[in-house]
């Protein structure tokens, strides 16, 4: 598990001295943040999104902080576009519009310099089923 300490600014040289005394509870495990964001952004936002590990982060309030990554069928794993705060204490998930209009705005952003989708060929007879009778064809007028 890693942890970040929110703000923290180190000096660029010289010896650094730190000393930290903050208590806390951790009511929400990092799999359960990852869960409740990753059933958030397939609700609310888009099935084209993904929640992945959490780092803990320790600041004004301490919350695990989940990446939320942009998945393609032809690409994968394509980018994170954005992270989501979810309180260890609560499980409260910040999902202000103004963080889904972010994650949204850098999806969009990356998929619009993703190649075209391309169709896959048609698939070879030798992978279709033998003793299953082929549907009748739809046509939409």
């Amino acid at each position: 598990m890693a942890i970040t300490f929110d703000p923290f600014v180190l000096p660029e040289r010289g010896q650094v001295n730190v000393q930290l005394y903050r208590q806390f509870e951790i009511r929400v495990t990092a799999e359960e943040a990852q869960r409740q964001v990753h059933r958030w952004l397939l609700h609310e936002v888009s099935y084209m999104l993904r929640a992945q590990p959490p780092t803990l982060v320790i600041g004004a309030q301490v919350v695990w902080r989940v990446p939320v990554s942009l998945g393609s069928p032809d690409f994968g794993q394509v980018a994170v576009v954005g992270v989501v705060d979810v309180e260890v204490e609560t499980g409260e998930i910040d999902d202000s519009d103004g963080r889904r209009a972010a994650i949204l705005r850098q999806a969009e952003e990356l998929t619009s310099r993703l190649p075209p989708y391309q169709p896959k060929p048609v698939t070879p007879t030798e992978f279709l089923a033998k003793d299953v009778p082929l549907a009748p064809r739809l046509t939409i007028q």
